[in-house]
């Protein structure tokens, strides 16, 4: 090009060539650099730039990628490859809704495109909305069967729509495909899981570790597998592998102090250690039976738990403090569901002596003034956990379903859960001397007066059944197919609670024949109690 000359359309193909051979040998930065300047002489130019946005979002530049890919969907707007592009930028930098209009669009325009297909189901479960998800891995299969992401994609999705069979068909499927698929495998051990079959999650957890040491939710999964089977050793030092996967580390609160190693004794007598709570309700509950055992080691222990537990906990450390106040100075500190690990637990020696949890004496007496004398027998109710929960539409009971219990003669039942979903709320205000006591129910405190002064709790698997199995009150339990892991598997008592009985579904998401079982039973209880108050 001779001085002082116009660059011309042949200069921006040079550098556009030349970059592309640039990206083919592995120099990106180069190639990007090339390919930017082909740009700027030929900004028209609509696959010029796609190939810099594509180049771009590859090196993590999305934001630049960004205006590249949409000024090439702009210049060529029928050409379902570049709105394709477009929508991955999109998708990158975290606008899922933006991305779904252009892998829609580009679908109007190729019907059989794979990969929108793909990545549409992809943002669609970003978005929560699963069923739609499934519903375009399907016809990216169905135009390229041997897409093993797209199988693993579809297991995903039928995994959160607790559909674990048809999840295992796919999962095998991606992996038939592709065996040294490391998170395929790590999905089929969850499906199992699911399918409560953890022997066999066990070997597909360990194989995606060994496949992808960064597969870190799958040595959480085996940990959760082991605990289900009883392998309390082994499972508990696994279950400390939680604190490498995100979910469990995104929200837990940083300390300004080192982790209590779990050495022996002497090392933390006489020295101040945090004990926190992690996770839900329930957890604490379940686990602060273990603070007497620490405290017998010679530790000052600051107990830090959430807001609603701590009235009921006070006086069971030397400090106890709600969820993100200020810390006292502490040595160390350790999570809850750690010392179990520390400890060594195992099946035979699980801490359960009972009661560990007590409620007021006045506040008791306050529950029986209010309720007055029993007009039958009297039954907690507590039939829904927190919506949060990931696997809450599996435990929690609508209340249509629970009329055969609530119909029973004899029987005086007591609402003890805080929050009372509006679906059920209706059913449960027809239930001729029901008495719903969620607006008297301030913190775990009063729950655990209201418990004290009942017969009996029937309860779904939340924090509720935890409190009366530590206030060591008679616990009926409705459990799961897939149980949680704690509840282990085909036992109808809890190693945990001891005045605890377990009534299991026997099929996966069927709760009737559960009901029908706890309604006998409750007939049975309460005709002889009617029998045993006869004058």
């Amino acid at each position: 090009m001779s001085g002082g000359a116009a660059p011309s359309s042949a200069d921006a193909d040079g550098l556009w060539h030349a970059g592309l051979l640039l990206w083919k040998d592995g120099k990106r930065d180069d190639a990007v650099a090339m390919l930017t300047r082909a740009a700027t002489l030929a900004p028209d130019r609509a696959e010029l730039r796609n190939h810099l946005g594509n180049a771009l979002l590859e090196c993590g530049r999305g934001v630049d990628a960004l205006a590249h890919l949409q000024a090439a969907a702009e210049l060529w707007p029928d050409s379902a490859s570049f709105l394709y592009n477009l929508g991955n930028a999109l998708a990158a930098a975290g606008r899922p809704q933006d991305a779904e209009t252009q892998f829609r669009a580009a679908l109007r325009r190729d019907p059989e495109h794979p990969g929108a297909h793909n990545n549409l189901g992809n943002v669609l479960r970003a978005l929560g909305r699963h069923d739609e998800a499934a519903a375009c891995y399907r016809c990216a299969i169905a135009v390229q069967p041997d897409l093993a992401g797209t199988h693993n994609n579809l297991g995903s999705a039928l995994l959160a729509l607790h559909r674990p069979a048809e999840a295992e068909v796919a999962l095998r499927e991606a992996l038939r495909l592709r065996p040294d698929y490391a998170e395929a495998c790590n999905n089929l051990g969850g499906a199992l899981l699911a399918l409560d079959r953890p022997e066999e999650a066990c070997p597909q957890f360990r194989r995606a570790v060994a496949l992808d040491p960064a597969q870190v939710q799958a040595r959480f999964g085996e940990a959760l597998a082991l605990l289900a089977l009883g392998r309390y050793r082994e499972g508990w030092a696994a279950y400390e592998s939680r604190w490498r996967d995100p979910r469990f580390c995104e929200d837990e609160r940083s300390y300004d102090m080192p982790l209590w190693d779990h050495a022996p004794s002497p090392s933390i007598a006489g020295r101040t250690l945090l004990l926190h709570a992690e996770q839900g309700l329930g957890d604490t509950i379940q686990f602060v039976r273990y603070v007497p055992m620490v405290c017998r080691l010679g530790a000052r222990v600051v107990l830090e738990v959430q807001q609603p537990l701590v009235r009921l906990l006070a006086g069971m450390a030397d400090a106890v403090i709600p969820a993100g106040a200020d810390l006292p100075p502490c040595d160390a500190h350790c999570p809850l569901l750690s010392l179990p690990h520390a400890f060594g637990t195992e099946l035979p020696t699980v801490p359960a002596t009972i009661p560990y949890l007590h409620a007021d004496d006045a506040l008791k007496a306050t529950w029986r003034t209010m309720l007055g004398p029993a007009a039958g027998l009297r039954v907690g109710l507590a039939i829904s956990g927190s919506p949060e929960h990931p696997e809450d539409a599996l435990r929690s009971i609508p209340a249509a379903l629970l009329r055969p219990l609530l119909m029973l003669p004899g029987v005086e039942f007591h609402l003890v859960q805080k929050d009372v979903r509006e679906a059920d709320a209706a059913t449960l205000g027809a239930v001729p001397g029901l008495k719903n006591h969620s607006d008297q129910l301030d913190d775990f405190a009063d729950t655990a007066a209201l418990l004290s002064t009942l017969d009996l709790l029937v309860s779904v698997d939340t924090s509720v059944a935890h409190l009366g199995g530590a206030l060591g009150l008679p616990v009926w339990l409705l459990v799961q197919w897939n149980a949680d892991f704690r509840w282990l598997r085909l036992r109808s008592d809890s190693p945990w609670y001891p005045t605890m009985r377990l009534f299991r579904q026997n099929q996966p998401q069927r709760w009737e024949p559960v009901v029908a079982r706890v309604a006998d039973a409750l007939r049975d209880r309460a005709t002889r109690r009617d029998e045993s108050v006869r004058p």
